[in-house]
């Protein structure tokens, strides 16, 4: 197991986070029940071959709310997994809105662990490729998550009317 934690910052109010989190979920994902499926597309680059070479890779991520007693904020498990089968490191963990030293934004960080593919042999396939995968596919979540909320957060800001 190998362990990744990114958070990224998001220009939105905290109140707002869990509207805002549940609107991208429905607007965005395969809703089935209390499981939301979004499928993502993972670029990256294998390093150590003469000419760049970009591989690329469609994955599922799995999103159920994870509320905890006490959890002032919103919380949920996360999963992913490769579309088609193959060597792909699987993850598992929580995304968690957590405050920012303002009132005008909000973090939203993931954390957890995954299992690099092929077994024994996986452990070299992580040093090499698989921590790369892994990050970019965590980046790739998060960034996705806060352009759309940042993008409908200016839409709604812009829309209300100055005094």
């Amino acid at each position: 197991m190998s362990h990744l934690n990114q958070d990224i910052s998001i220009l939105c109010p905290l109140a707002q986070a869990r509207k805002r989190l549940t609107d991208f979920f429905h607007e965005f994902g395969n809703r089935e029940g209390d499981t939301l499926k979004l499928a993502l597309h993972i670029d990256f680059t294998v390093p150590g071959v003469e000419a760049p070479l970009t591989l690329g890779r469609s994955v599922i991520a799995t999103i159920q709310s994870h509320h905890l007693a006490g959890d002032m904020e919103p919380r949920y498990r996360v999963q992913w997994a490769p579309q088609t089968p193959g060597p792909f490191p699987l993850f598992a963990g929580e995304l968690i809105v957590e405050g920012a030293s303002d009132y005008n934004s909000f973090r939203l960080r993931l954390s957890g662990d995954y299992s690099p593919p092929l077994g024994i042999v996986g452990k070299s396939f992580d040093l090499l490729l698989g921590k790369r995968i892994a990050e970019a596919t965590t980046s790739n979540l998060l960034h996705r998550i806060r352009d759309a909320i940042e993008v409908a957060f200016q839409h709604d800001e812009a829309a209300k009317p100055r005094a």
